[in-house]
């Protein structure tokens, strides 16, 4: 009788690893093609937008807003929302609604120049694109909580190196398809095509989100709907918000990788605001002359994105941030030592190359320093850290170079970027990472 249970748990366990096997797959595949079809969004609007605001009139403090104002209203909504998120029983629900209410502002864009005075136009679009950050709070936390479970641990590098590499691929192509259609349709309706495009790619993006099976996860006592006081025994607000920011606190491998990420974010974004003024006033590079630099970036993208996410999978995390972030620092160098506009080529594909690993790493060290079943809070509030850095940064880069030059600032922040990739030191090695991923 004895042997007959034992079989028959057997049997039940090797039904129930073949199902979780299959739905792995399942995971992995939609996923992907998520990945695809937000390419065109990347190369369409995310792209295309800032140069829509140039062509309109936009003063450049105006198109600035697109990077800073978001960036302002992730610092304030990010906590909030990953609290939202962590007390959420359906994660893909909750996540396509966000994803929805974000892309809805798409359209509304589009359409903008049909209902919008033209002199007021700008000003409406970038605050249609603050407007969309919005459900960001929701659906980048709950993003990564999605990965965290839909995809094992010993997978996971490979798989993000294999999507962003399909990202950037489709990306660099849609890039090159719009600029032609824009250089042969009419103004605005290029930019207005272009735009819905990008809508309908989104949509597509979310379905397959939509189509995600997550295994359950056990949630922390604290976070079951059923474990909360009542009314009489709910500690004060300030109390609460104390117990939630020490939560952060208590677990040191999360602060020791927010520590060397933000130093490090910070150094890298300074140059953000410097590097096309620098191309066009220095370089005096003309617009094909740029394109083509990014078409370089995208294909060395692709590539970097294929290469680190096997050598991580291999040998570690902290390695692959040490190299790749000490390659990203000799990007701004590159760029303030060329001679002439050609070696732009060169210092793009330097970029592609190096920025991949730091993407990787940066996104599973996070992923893997967040204790189990607390990661939408912890993720909000490394995005909140990120939107801190993005913020500040490029404000820091462009104090520097009307203190001494752009040239001279370029290289001055590419020191800065070697120095801050020694915070990386601070990271698990590959056992201990390990350890922490299991």
């Amino acid at each position: 009788m004895q042997a007959l249970r034992n079989a028959r748990g057997n049997l039940s366990r090797l039904f129930a690893d073949r199902a979780s096997a299959s739905i792995e797959e399942r995971n992995y595949r939609n996923l992907m093609l998520s990945g695809a079809w937000f390419g065109p969004v990347d190369g369409g609007i995310f792209n295309f937008l800032p140069v829509f605001l140039a062509r309109l009139g936009a003063s450049p403090s105006l198109v600035s807003l697109l990077t800073s104002g978001p960036s302002l209203i992730g610092i304030v909504t990010y906590l909030p929302g990953g609290a939202y998120v962590e007390r959420q029983p359906d994660l893909i629900r909750v996540l396509v609604r966000a994803v929805f209410l974000s892309r809805i502002f798409y359209p509304l864009i589009a359409l903008a120049p049909l209902f919008v005075p033209r002199d007021a136009l700008p000003a409406a679009i970038v605050a249609f694109w603050i407007l969309q950050s919005l459900p960001a709070a929701i659906h980048i936390p709950a993003f990564a909580a999605m990965i965290q479970r839909a995809i094992p641990a010993e997978r996971r590098s490979r798989f993000n190196g294999t999507r962003w590499g399909l990202m950037s691929l489709i990306s660099g192509a849609t890039i090159a398809l719009f600029g032609l259609l824009l250089d042969r349709t009419a103004f605005p309706l290029g930019y207005q095509i272009v735009f819905m495009v990008s809508f309908v790619a989104s949509m597509l993006n979310m379905y397959y989100f939509g189509r995600v099976q997550l295994l359950p996860e056990a949630r922390p006592a604290e976070l079951s709907r059923t474990a909360r006081p009542g009314a009489a025994e709910r500690p004060g607000l300030l109390a609460q918000l104390r117990g939630f920011l020490r939560s952060f606190a208590d677990h040191p491998p999360f602060m020791r990788f927010n520590t060397a990420s933000f130093l490090f974010r910070v150094a890298l974004m300074m140059p953000a605001g410097l590097f096309s003024i620098y191309w066009v006033r220095a370089l005096q590079a003309n617009d094909a002359w740029i394109g083509l630099r990014g078409t370089a970036g995208y294909a060395a993208l692709v590539l970097g994105y294929w290469l680190w996410g096997r050598v991580a999978t291999r040998t570690g995390h902290r390695g692959v941030l040490l190299m790749c972030g000490a390659g990203t620092a000799f990007y701004p160098i590159m760029t303030a030592l060329a001679p002439s506009v050609e070696w732009l080529l060169p210092a793009a594909a330097l970029w592609g190359l190096t920025i991949s690993g730091v993407d990787i790493g940066l996104f599973d060290m996070m992923l893997i320093s967040s204790p189990a079943g607390r990661l939408p809070s912890f993720a909000a509030m490394a995005n909140m850290l990120n939107n801190v850095a993005l913020a500040i940064g490029p404000l820091l880069g462009a104090g520097l170079a009307g203190l001494i030059g752009i040239r001279e600032a370029l290289l001055v922040i590419g020191g800065l970027q070697l120095v801050a990739t020694a915070g990386f030191l601070l990271l698990p090695g590959p056992e201990e990472e390990k350890a922490m991923a299991h």
